[in-house]
């Protein structure tokens, strides 16, 4: 195998044009880093002008030599740059010179298509800019500019939209009104769909107003919390669509409702004798427990509860902590009875439980209630219906760890087009018009 072949192989280079010596490679100091430098060269006949098209062989003369410095992917974890020597030619019909042109990187650039290519793979994992730009020997702006050249987000087909919708916000930039954005996905193939820039009521009119009424009417069910404009949109502008509310959501709000009770309850024992004292001790350190489902607990693995000072299952010192105190009984007998109706997906035991009587319980309670009948149909939806926001929450997490590692994002477009490389349904493709100023 030549020196030429050898060493093209080493940096997958597929251009026949370039040539390499047997003496092409040395270290170099550039910007205080010891790096490979390759050597090559660059040539070929020209027989057509870029600039005037002329095709006379005769008109188009070889005019010396022009270099440039070319950055390579790492070879062996060293940087390594290719000095790559390029004919230049000059055109005696229109007196313009013109350089050969090579596969290996764009006009006017001196960084390699392959390293781009390697950027671009990159972006797809939650990795931040900055270390991308980082690992690559690059500029952040320069990542920025390949995730703007490769990739575009995925275009919302107008005509069509599915059955099941989960409607969902997360916490984005500080430009958007009030820094929430709205995000939506399939609720049946679990893909998403899209990201919108604010959750506000007239934004998102304007949003789904693009949108046929035709094909709005083919939405029948649309998943969502108790954000109050969600249930104004769907009213107006899905008439054919029922509203069901996720569960994760009924179960946090009425297990925050009981953490609020036991918190108010356990504080006035904090400044009394040292008997309620050691009570405030007890439901603050297993404050755990209380909020754990019920059917959850372990009632039979004996462990050592050293504030007890004896050995007890979680049921038992259940038991003991709801002793100290008969109305923080009566609300932990509410909540596991709501968690159990939604667990078991029982709507006629979670309507019984509404006609209760809580008026014993602290006022939120009633608040709680208030709201669980408020919104019984959409209840009953969510009790008797398969379907629930859990893969979209599932998604927000995601993005918040996307969000961590890249240290924030001030741009939105930058954003949604991370969020849709990383966790949606994106073609790699060049974008011919992108949008906005490269950084």
């Amino acid at each position: 195998m030549s020196y030429t072949n050898l060493i093209k192989e080493t940096l997958d280079i597929l251009d026949l044009n370039i040539t390499f010596n047997e003496i092409c490679l040395k270290k170099e100091s550039i910007k205080g880093r010891i790096c490979q430098v390759f050597s090559g060269t660059l040539d070929y006949a020209a027989h057509v002008c870029p600039h005037c098209e002329g095709e006379e062989k005769e008109a188009i003369i070889r005019w010396g030599f022009t270099s440039c410095l070319i950055l390579l992917n790492d070879v062996s974890e060293y940087q390594t740059y290719l000095r790559l020597k390029k004919r230049r030619f000059f055109c005696q019909s229109c007196n313009r010179s013109f350089v050969a042109k090579t596969s290996l990187v764009e006009k006017h650039c001196s960084i390699s298509t392959k390293v781009k290519l390697s950027i671009a793979d990159r972006l797809r994992k939650t990795t931040s800019m900055s270390e991308i730009a980082r690992q690559k020997k690059v500029s952040v702006s320069s990542v920025y500019r390949v995730l703007k050249r490769f990739y575009e987000p995925k275009k919302i087909n107008r005509l069509t939209l599915p059955e099941i919708l989960c409607f969902d916000e997360f916490k984005s930039v500080k430009q958007v009104a009030a820094s929430m954005s709205f995000i939506m996905m399939d609720g049946q193939t679990k893909q998403l769909i899209d990201v919108v820039e604010n959750r506000q009521l007239p934004f998102l009119e304007r949003y789904f107003s693009r949108f046929s009424l035709s094909v709005r009417k083919t939405v029948k069910y649309i998943v969502c919390d108790m954000y109050a404009p969600y249930f104004s949109l769907v009213k107006k502008l899905f008439p054919m669509a029922q509203i069901i509310l996720d569960r994760f959501h009924l179960v946090q709000l009425i297990s925050r409702t009981f953490l609020k009770h036991r918190i108010q309850r356990m504080n006035t024992f904090l400044h009394q004798g040292n008997t309620e004292a050691k009570t405030y001790r007890h439901m603050k350190k297993y404050w755990k427990l209380l909020q754990k489902n019920q059917s959850k607990l372990d009632f039979k693995k004996r462990l050592w509860r050293s504030s007890f000072r004896t050995y007890l299952t979680e049921t038992e010192v259940v038991d003991r902590l709801l002793a100290y105190d008969d109305e923080l009984k009566s609300g932990y007998t509410c909540y596991q009875d709501f968690l159990y109706a939604v667990q078991t997906r029982d709507f006629d035991r979670f309507h019984t439980l509404l006609d209760e009587d809580f008026r014993r319980l602290p006022s939120y309670y009633q608040k709680t209630i208030g709201t669980f009948k408020k919104y019984q149909n959409e209840i009953k939806n969510a009790l008797e219906l398969p379907y629930s926001n859990g893969p979209l929450e599932c998604l927000n997490n995601h993005i918040k760890v996307l969000k961590r590692n890249a240290y924030g994002f001030r741009n939105f477009y930058n954003f949604k087009l991370r969020i849709s490389l990383c966790f949606g349904t994106i073609l790699f493709q060049e974008n011919k018009k992108p949008r906005g100023k490269f950084l």
